[in-house]
């Protein structure tokens, strides 16, 4: 295992990084509210990359910001899993009180949980990790006719979910 030993290895990584180091931020603080947990599943996500380097060299850097958010989305959901083991349903409520608009963030993110594997996978390819539909079709080895037709019916399933909770008053912003 060699970690970053070239010159052109380090200005990869450090441009990488550059690039992607706020965006998987952002994620990880969508999942677990900001702060230094949230960094600390960025930095677990970037030493992965290191540890991965060579086996993931010949990846042009558009797959590799989305391999690097899955790896963030997957390290933060971990870590939810975790804690909830071994934290009391009563504490975890009294660590993230959070004000109605937060609230209502989480029980968004809880509903897209909760989505049949398929859709939820499609809808974050495509809005989270931002792919194009091509690259959603490679990667699940389905047409891109069938990328477009998952997004419909996830999204409309999503929808149908916020209004059953309560979040849509017959608008869909999403």
């Amino acid at each position: 295992m060699t970690l970053l030993e070239s010159n052109t290895d380090r200005e990869r990584f450090t441009r990488i990084y550059r690039d992607n180091q706020r965006q998987m931020l952002r994620q990880a603080a969508c999942i677990l509210g900001e702060g230094p947990r949230a960094e600390d599943v960025v930095h677990d996500a970037f030493v992965k990359l290191i540890r991965c380097f060579d086996e993931l060299r010949d990846r042009p850097e558009d797959r590799l910001s989305a391999w690097l958010l899955v790896v963030t989305k997957n390290n933060a959901l971990d870590l939810l899993r975790r804690e909830s083991r071994e934290t009391e349903l009563g504490e975890l409520e009294k660590r993230t009180a959070a004000p109605a608009e937060d609230g209502e963030f989480y029980a968004l993110v809880a509903l897209i949980r909760r989505m049949p594997e398929g859709y939820r996978r499609i809808l974050e390819l495509r809005f989270v990790a931002e792919w194009s539909l091509a690259d959603i079709a490679g990667e699940l080895g389905i047409s891109e006719g069938a990328v477009k037709s998952r997004i419909f019916r996830g999204r409309k399933l999503l929808i149908r979910e916020l209004r059953k909770e309560g979040y849509l008053d017959g608008r869909a912003c999403i």
